[in-house]
């Protein structure tokens, strides 16, 4: 429940910018001009299309992620070890794409959607639509470019956020710890991201693989647009799993005082005292005013 929670933070506080950063992977203007034409109307409605399918599927990644991370380190010799941290990231990154790419993919065609192509905007409406003119192979397209982006990303992730966090496990170090891990995963692993964002958007089928829409977009655009948007997603990336990893902080130690020796101790004082009072009528108890 921890980590659901603090997914959902995670994903309204960066929606915005993963909205901006799809747009301008997929050509449509600089950011400038992304930014406006997505604030047009002086709402962020336009910002926030596509949120439903991350907040839906966002139970079912985190329980993949954070139960292939733990048992991955469990299972291994030196649980401890930065090393583990990262092949267990690796393990959970490749494990949860299975759940992360349909949702992923959702979302972005409803990022991009035009009012002509009839794309539904609920997170479900939006999957039975793709499934209906698709198929489950449309669904999952982007399947291999999505494990290859997010198995060396958790194993990034992972690795830094625990070095920078190991004897000191502040709120202040917890959000800047997070913040700067999500980012460098995300910047390390950019140009991924890039071709599964264009090949997920493609409606028109203009790509047939992962390899043909890198070759076509760096033929036609040059190498730069694989670094299109980098300052977005970088932006987004710090502010979302910052406040992720210290909604995870906040919960935990709320449930450790709920759970503590002194609270433990108060309940079964208040419960006594209940106990006392529902038999107040008894001989034996006496009041001193």
């Amino acid at each position: 429940m921890n980590f659901t929670l603090s997914g959902c933070a995670g994903i309204i506080a960066g929606h915005p910018l993963d909205t901006l950063k799809v747009h301008i992977q997929s050509g449509r203007g600089s950011p400038l001009e992304c930014t406006k034409a997505l604030l047009k109307g002086g709402t962020l409605a336009n910002m926030y299309r596509g949120v439903g399918a991350p907040l839906g599927g966002i139970a079912a990644v985190n329980a993949i992620v954070f139960g292939a991370y733990g048992n991955t380190r469990r299972a291994l010799p030196n649980p401890d070890s930065l090393k583990t941290h990262a092949i267990a990231g690796a393990v959970a990154g490749a494990l949860q794409s299975l759940a992360c790419a349909p949702v992923e993919l959702v979302k972005t065609r409803q990022q991009l959607a035009k009012p002509s192509e009839g794309m539904p905007t609920g997170a479900w409406a939006g999957a039975r639509h793709i499934l209906r003119t698709g198929g489950y192979k449309a669904l999952f397209r982007g399947f291999g470019i999505t494990v290859a982006r997010d198995s060396p990303a958790f194993a990034i992730y992972f690795a830094s956020y625990e070095a920078l966090t190991r004897g000191d496990r502040s709120v202040t170090r917890v959000f800047a710890a997070g913040g700067v891990a999500g980012a460098l995963s995300w910047v390390l692993l950019y140009p991924i991201d890039v071709v599964k964002s264009r090949l997920q958007g493609d409606v028109a089928g203009q790509y047939a693989n992962a390899w043909d829409c890198l070759v076509k977009s760096v033929r036609a655009e040059g190498w730069r647009c694989m670094g299109r948007g980098v300052g977005a997603v970088t932006l987004r990336a710090f502010l979302s799993n910052g406040a992720c990893f210290t909604a995870v902080s906040w919960a935990e130690r709320g449930w450790q005082h709920l759970t503590s020796d002194s609270a433990v101790k108060t309940l079964a004082q208040a419960a006594a005292l209940g106990e006392a009072v529902r038999h107040h009528d008894s001989p034996d108890l006496h009041y001193d005013l």
